[in-house]
């Protein structure tokens, strides 16, 4: 029977051209995508995004290899999570990371952004029953959770001042456990026009970091035409940890 299957297959794909077919269709895509990205980033034509649409990269990476550094993120901030664990994702965006990379072993992936585009890009394209996306201010709001094992804050950081990213640090250890850890991206400084806060290198970054991460790790890699720096902060500072109540 097995083979009656293989011979049928194999006659099937022979005279409907689906190999072709398939490759045509991954050359339409990714011409696309270049399209769609013209249209967002150099024309503008609805203003300048305030998230990107990581599907480009997904359907042009098989013809531009060097797109392959968008992984870079999802890989780095997967590579301590376990089965079962809860994840905050900041500033999560078109919602692609936390669907790509987390959402297959994290039991509950709360992903949060305050664009009301970005928020309904993600439920259209990244639903999973185990992330729960939430359109939030995550400097004036409270999270949606607490008790974290992880938290990501990929590239956004840049776009708060010292003040604000000093403040959400602080939430984070309060709505982290004990053991929380802090994954992220930060671009060494670009000047680009939305950033209110850039980090000349590594070191700076490393420094704020250390005021509430007693361990701080950071990895600069060249992606391209800029140097990503990326960070893990663990061994949260216990003063800033929030205490029970009293009974």
């Amino acid at each position: 029977m097995k083979s009656i299957i293989k011979v049928f297959t194999k006659f099937f794909f022979k005279i409907t051209g689906v190999n072709l077919f398939f490759r045509i269709s991954q050359r339409v895509t990714y011409l696309l995508s270049k399209l769609i990205f013209f249209k967002d980033w150099t024309l503008m034509v609805n203003g300048r995004p305030q998230y990107y649409n990581h599907q480009l990269n997904l359907y042009k990476w098989i013809y531009s290899p060097g797109e392959w550094v968008f992984t870079i993120r999802g890989v780095h901030a997967r590579e301590d999570m376990f089965s079962g664990c809860k994840v905050l994702d900041l500033c999560c965006g078109d919602g692609s990371y936390s669907f790509l990379f987390f959402s297959d072993i994290a039991g509950v992936v709360d992903a949060v952004d305050i664009d009301r585009n970005a928020i309904g890009h993600a439920i259209k394209y990244y639903s999973s029953p185990n992330i729960n996306y939430c359109r939030i201010d995550i400097i004036n709001e409270e999270f949606p959770s607490s008790g974290y094992d992880f938290v990501v804050w990929n590239a956004a950081i840049c776009y708060f001042d010292i003040a604000e990213i000093h403040k959400i640090l602080n939430k984070i250890l309060h709505a982290g456990n004990q053991h929380v850890k802090l994954y992220g991206m930060a671009p060494v400084a670009t000047g680009y026009v939305d950033h209110k806060t850039e980090f000349s290198d590594a070191m700076e970054l490393k420094q704020l970091l250390l005021q509430y991460f007693s361990s701080v790790h950071i990895k600069q890699i060249n992606e391209i035409t800029i140097n990503n720096m990326y960070f893990r902060a663990e061994n949260p500072m216990k003063h800033f940890i929030k205490q029970p109540d009293c009974q």
